[in-house]
């Protein structure tokens, strides 16, 4: 039954957020993708703002201005240009998208998904029951029309990441009612829209971008009869700029187009004069940006608002490509704006606010996150029955939802008690917590064949270089924090990379566009990992296992292949195009050209070569013998700057392990060039003046997440640490008890502090591609011996180069280094780099001796410290084991892109936060962005042991954001030196 509702009024719009000019969006190309396509995965709370979206998008005008065709919670209406009279279109079930009206205004055609894909489907403007125009294998998106009664639109084979523009008539009885395409699918097109003349089709394309941006190009509408072969036609590119444009719309007279684009991390809309002179600029219309619709007579643009783009992160892998439900955006997402079109900026620009009811659709969208929750965490396993009883609690209190935030708060209680992703495992003997199930079970043997904990870290790190090679390998560095029994204290053992000899600022091999190259062979840094863990094996060893027994798993994994999750393909799938730079790479990476799958078997058997190479001879052989050789043969002869005394001097050094206090607890962590664990110690001793309630977390208790952030954000931080044996390393005053104290002082326990933007974190943003390939893993055993590692490729990826017959990925930790002469980290030849890593020992103390606890260690870029100072509160005020710590809710204190002044923050959260403790948290004067769908585990990937040696029992926590599996050791037949 189709329903009328009421007229509702009009809502101002609140102030408009500055741009901060120094913020980039640094984007690759699926994730664009899924921005374009309305795959929104996160959104945002200005300050001040009511919580609470509207549930709108996609506005589209109807041919005689008279009314509007939205989208309301994934089903499609109509309704008057004020809001009023609104019509459900359609009583079919499912997810409808993108409306478009005919040119006569009778029908409406949009893309909808009645089960896996989308089609198109096209429904009587008065509503009906649609009837289906395409059915392909895949999915059909975005339609528009065309004079000559063809839907223009964006399709995607499934076989194939990238997106084409076809064309199909709406007619069945038509000689072309079958799809066509219209180019040849080397570039993705998305969002195609047909000029008001049907002679032209505008349309998003990554074409001709080596970094995955969109711009909006246009090109001649092909002819009905063009039945020629497909082939990539000439475009015209309407604007370009670094980031992601999209969904344009023509203004009514053709010769503008509006469109969405993201500058400085900040969407809006901006028009376009088309044919203007080369260089001429766009012009600003609102900051409201999003799906966009321009009004018959010239005069309104109406805009379909979407979150900010989400800060993209490569690591997390794609497992689900599912539209997130619209009913959990907050602030200005998901609503309706109508703005001039153009007059100055957000000049008469009002928010249109209909009455609509959601009814059945708020109880879809509690299936929708049950559902997708249950697809991603509990499809089987012991927590699938807890998953269904939550289900069938829960869903009584949805149906009887009549608004979002009633529905919200009824989710919320969902999430909040979802249960464990991952079983905590548990042992009596010793544990092994890395990123993959393989790199795991690979230390597992070592310990079970009598190695100790530091032989079965050297298997695991061999063995991620050759399972997770986007994330580190020998062609990286690492850092490694030990105790074993008999030692006073942990050791850090550092084997970060090291400058070449020849990477100075007035060497043109190395600088790119005024930059520090971030890809290919000039990039990289002479890698540290396998004379760290040479060093480890000679030192702290057991002597049980010959070093050849510690590599063989890693080689068996590389010859024999090992079947592929969702990890490795999410990344190939974002790095498609640096990858096919070289191609030494992309005959590994990509084999027969393609994408791997998951489920598909993978090989590198040129890897398991170098890795038998370095089995048999040594370390040495990788810095002075075979391997070494023909590294600097092939990238002299590519353009490198890495020679054979570089590696022929590389060592790595032992340092004392920083140490700080939190509460009972003390917490060792590696020190400079890496500054990272440091600055984390800090906001852990500023917390400890604060004193919580018993079992105290971040998503119950808005007082004690207030305190998190605000610690967090009062550190007095380590500026830029570099190299210490290049510059003073002085941070001894950032750890003194005294010091944390004063900056607690400072804070207020009703308001959000200002936020002292760091210039130097401004700088590190400002580079090319974002997001660091980094693993890392802990092992323990129950005599309280602890090791936390870990290792790197600086980016996803590192640079991308693999030298060929070797099989290795190397770093591309160069960048790392600043490009201001005479400053801390200024390139210099021989000097360390810097990175963002927390391997992380913590001990009580016991009669005056330290008693292990626990061991941690994260990877993902700003997200590491984060992470590691979110998941040592959980253990130790939330009192949480070691697996409910690390599947704990994740948040990110950033600098706030919207605020020009760098003086504000904005707190980056997975959306497992409950609505009532953020707006306790706004309320204070918080900023908050949504990252991930509701109830999803998202950044930050951790791996812990927690140990009790009294009862000797040890717990391992693995985290399901990434492929993470804890493994117990049961059958050990001695463990201690």
């Amino acid at each position: 039954m189709r329903a009328t509702l009421a007229r509702r009024s009009l809502r101002p719009r609140p102030p408009d957020l500055k741009v901060r000019p120094t913020y980039r969006l640094l984007l690759a190309g699926s994730a664009l993708i899924a921005l374009l396509l309305g795959f929104t995965t996160f959104a945002q709370t200005p300050r001040g703002e009511p919580s609470g979206g509207s549930g709108l998008r996609e506005p589209a005008w109807s041919p005689d201005g008279s009314r509007l065709a939205v989208v309301y919670l994934d089903r499609l209406w109509t309704m008057a240009a004020d809001g009023s009279d609104a019509r459900e279109l359609t009583t079919a079930t499912g997810v409808e998208r993108e409306p478009v009206w005919s040119p006569d205004g009778q029908q409406v055609a949009f893309a909808a998904s009645r089960g896996e894909s989308f089609d198109l489907y096209m429904v009587d403007a008065r509503g009906g029951d649609p009837r289906r125009v395409t059915s392909l294998v895949g999915d059909e998106r975005s339609p528009s029309w065309t004079q000559d009664g063809r839907l223009v639109f964006s399709y995607n084979a499934q076989t194939t990441p990238r997106w084409t523009l076809y064309a199909v008539a709406v007619d069945p009885s038509a000689s072309d009612a079958a799809p066509r395409a219209l180019t040849d699918g080397g570039d993705n097109e998305l969002s195609p829209r047909v000029s008001p003349d049907g002679s032209r089709v505008a349309f998003a394309s990554d074409r001709e971008s080596d970094s995955g941006d969109f711009d909006i190009w246009w090109m001649p509408l092909p002819e009905r009869t063009d039945f020629g072969p497909v082939r990539r036609r000439t475009a015209v590119r309407v604007v370009q700029g670094a980031g992601v444009d999209g969904w344009p719309a023509w203004s009514p007279d053709g010769g503008r187009v509006a469109f969405y684009a993201v500058r400085d991390g900040i969407g809006a809309t901006w028009v376009a004069l088309l044919g203007a002179s080369p260089g001429s600029p766009p012009q600003l219309v609102s900051r409201h940006g999003g799906s966009l619709s321009w009004s018959p007579d010239g005069r309104t643009l109406a805009i379909g608002e979407v979150p900010e783009p989400e800060p993209f992160y490569n690591g997390n892998p794609r497992r689900d490509s599912g539209d997130r439900p619209p009913t959990f955006g907050a602030g200005p997402a998901f609503q309706l704006w109508m703005a001039a079109a153009p007059l100055a900026v957000d000049a008469g620009s009002r928010e249109l606010k209909p009455v609509l009811s959601g009814g059945a659709a708020l109880l879809a969208v509690f299936d929708d996150v049950w559902g997708t929750l249950s697809r991603l965490y509990y499809a089987d396993g012991p927590a699938r029955a807890t998953w269904e009883a939550r289900r069938t609690l829960l869903r009584p209190l949805a149906e009887q939802a009549r608004s979002e935030s009633a529905l919200e708060s009824v989710v919320d209680r969902m999430v909040a008690d979802q249960p464990l992703i991952k079983a905590p495992v548990t042992s009596s003997r010793a544990m092994v917590v890395s990123a993959h199930p393989l790199a795991s079970e690979a230390g597992r043997l070592v310990l079970e064949r009598g190695g100790n904990i530091v032989d079965a870290a050297i298997a695991v790190s061999f063995a991620l270089g050759v399972v997770e090679p986007d994330a580190s390998g020998i062609g990286g560095d690492g850092q490694a924090v030990l105790f074993l029994n008999g030692m006073t204290e942990p050791t850090a053992v550092e084997f970060k990379d090291e400058t070449p000899r020849a990477a100075t600022l007035d060497n043109p091999r190395v600088m790119r566009g005024g930059r520090l190259v971030a890809d290919g062979p000039a990039s990289m840094n002479v890698p540290g990992l396998v004379a760290g863990l040479d060093y480890l094996y000679a030192k702290y060893g057991s002597g049980r296992l010959t070093w050849s027994e510690l590599i063989d798993p890693a080689i068996r994994y590389a010859e024999s292949g090992f079947i592929l999750d969702e990890t490795l393909p999410s990344t190939i799938a974002e790095a498609r195009a640096m990858i096919r730079r070289y191609p030494s790479a992309a005959r590994i990476y990509l084999p027969g050209g393609d994408v791997p799958r998951p489920g598909d078997r993978f090989f590198n058997r040129d890897y398991g070569t170098t890795l038998r190479n370095i089995a048999r001879n040594g370390a040495d052989v990788f810095y002075r013998g075979a391997v070494a050789q023909r590294m600097v043969a092939d990238l002299t002869a590519a353009g490198g700057v890495m020679r054979a005394p570089d590696l022929d001097q590389y060592h790595p050094v032992e340092r004392p392990a920083v140490s700080g206090r939190y509460r009972n607890h003390i917490l060792y962590t590696g020190g400079p060039p890496v500054g990272s664990g440091v600055s984390m110690l800090e906001g852990l001793q500023v917390l400890s003046n604060f004193q919580p309630v018993a079992g105290a977390t971040a998503a119950r208790d808005a007082t004690y997440w207030h305190y998190l952030i605000e610690s967090w954000k009062a550190r007095d931080r380590l500026r830029r640490p570099a190299d210490p044996e290049r510059w003073a390393a002085d941070y001894a005053r950032h750890l003194l008890p005294a010091h944390a104290a004063e900056l607690f002082r400072r804070i207020e326990p009703r308001r959000a502090s200002r936020y002292a933007e760091d210039a130097e974190d401004a700088t590190a943003a400002a580079v090319e591609r974002i997001g660091t390939g980094t693993s890392a893993f802990t092992i323990a055993d129950a005599d309280g011996n602890m090791i936390s590692v870990t290792q790197t490729l600086s980016t996803w990826g590192g640079s991308f180069y693999v030298t060929p017959g070797l099989g290795f990925l190397y770093n591309n930790h160069l960048r790392s280094s600043r490009t201001t002469s005479g400053a801390t980290g200024a390139l210099l030849p021989s000097s360390r780099s810097n990175t963002s890593s927390v391997p992380t020992l913590a001990f009580r103390e016991e009669g005056g001796r330290l008693e292990p606890a626990f061991a941690i260690g994260v990877a993902g870029n700003a997200w590491i410290p984060a992470s590691a100072y979110s998941i040592v509160a959980a253990l130790v005020d939330g009192r949480l084991g070691m697996q409910q710590a690390i599947e704990a809710p994740r948040f990110l204190v950033e600098r706030d892109p919207a605020d020009s002044s760098g003086g504000s923050a904005r707190v980056e959260v997975e959306d497992r936060f409950p609505r009532a403790v953020l707006d306790d948290l706004s309320a204070r004067g918080h900023r908050f962005q949504k990252i991930g769908r509701k109830g999803e585990v998202r950044y930050g990937y951790a791996s812990g042991v927690s140990v009790d040696v009294l009862n000797r029992v040890l717990e391992g926590g693995a985290d399901p954001r990434r492929s993470h599996a804890a493994v117990s050791v049961n059958a050990v037949r001695q463990l201690t030196q």
